[in-house]
C-alpha cells in the first residue's frame, strides 16, 4: 500500500538531475559569480536556479504549475539504452540527463558509467573466515521455522500442568527455552468456530414461515436463515423480531442502535 502518491506535479527526477547539473556546473565555473547563468535560455535557467536553490514550489511554478500535463514541462528526464545487453539479453534504459522541447539536444549528468563487479576473493581473508557462517541479507529476514528442540530431550507437556506448576514453569524458563515455546505456539492451529445456528423440525419451520407472513414479511428462505442464525429483523417502531427457543418474539433491545 503506497503511503504517499505525488500528482500533478512536475517530475522529481528532472529535479533530482537539475540539481545534480547545477553542482558539476559550480565546479567547472569555479571562481565565477555565484548566481551567473548555467544554461543559455533564461526560461530554462530559472527552473535550474529554482532547483539549486531547493524552492520546490519555485520549480514547479517554473515548469508550468500544477496540474499541468507533462509534455508541457519545460524540462524533462533523459534517458538511452544501456550499452551492454543483461542477463536476459534486453538492453535496459538508464538516465542520461535533461531535455527540453524549446532547445536542441540533451544534457548529459551522468558521463560516468558505473558497472557492478564482484569484489576479488582474498585467500587469506577466506581461510580465515572459513568457521564464520554466512550474513544476513535483505532478501529473506523471515526464515522458515526451525527445529529449536536440538538438544534431543522432550519438552514438558505444559496441557498436563496445573496452575501453579505452569506458573513456576514459564516464570523459570531461559531464553533458549521461551523461543522454544514460541516456536510451538505458532505452529498450534486455532480451533475453528462453530458457527452458531439453531436447528428446527420441518413442521417448525413451516410454522415459523406462517407467523412470518401473518406480520407483513416475506417468509422467504433467507429471513428464516437469518432468524434461525440469531440474527434479527427491524419490525417497526424500533422493534425487532427474533426466533429463540422455538417462538418467534419481538423485542426493543436493540432501540439504542436502530432507533
Amino acid at each position: 500500500v503506497q503511503q504517499f502518491r505525488f500528482f500533478g506535479i512536475p517530475g522529481r527526477q528532472a529535479y533530482r538531475e537539475l540539481r545534480l547539473l547545477a553542482g558539476q556546473a559550480a565546479k567547472v565555473q569555479g571562481e565565477r559569480k555565484a548566481g551567473a547563468p548555467v544554461l543559455d535560455n533564461p526560461r530554462l535557467d530559472a527552473v535550474l536556479a529554482a532547483a539549486d536553490a531547493g524552492c520546490f514550489a519555485t520549480y514547479i511554478m517554473k515548469q508550468g504549475g500544477v496540474l499541468v500535463p507533462r509534455k508541457h514541462h519545460l524540462v524533462r528526464t533523459a534517458y538511452e539504452l544501456n550499452d551492454e545487453p543483461s542477463a536476459y539479453g534486453d538492453h535496459g534504459i538508464r538516465i542520461y540527463g535533461i531535455w527540453s522541447p524549446i532547445a536542441e539536444g540533451k544534457i548529459c549528468t551522468h558521463a560516468m558509467k558505473w558497472k557492478k563487479v564482484r569484489k576479488a576473493v582474498d585467500v587469506q581473508e577466506a581461510a580465515a573466515d572459513q568457521g564464520a557462517c554466512a550474513p544476513w541479507t535483505r532478501g529473506n529476514n523471515c526464515p522458515p521455522v526451525e527445529n529449536t528442540n536440538k538438544s534431543g530431550g522432550d519438552l514438558p507437556d505444559i496441557k498436563t500442568m496445573n496452575e501453579k506448576e505452569l506458573q513456576d514453569y514459564l516464570h523459570n524458563m531461559g531464553q533458549k527455552e521461551r523461543r522454544e515455546l514460541t516456536a510451538r505456539l505458532r505452529l498450534v492451529k486455532p480451533k475453528r468456530k462453530t458457527v452458531y445456528k439453531q436447528n428446527i423440525s420441518e413442521q417448525q419451520r413451516l410454522q415459523l414461515k406462517a407467523e412470518l407472513t401473518a406480520r407483513g414479511f416475506e417468509g422467504s428462505a433467507s429471513e428464516i436463515d437469518l432468524l434461525l442464525r440469531g440474527g434479527s429483523i427491524p419490525s417497526g417502531a424500533g422493534l425487532r423480531i427474533f426466533y429463540r427457543n422455538q417462538r418467534l418474539q419481538e423485542d426493543d433491545r436493540w432501540r439504542q442502535w436502530y432507533g
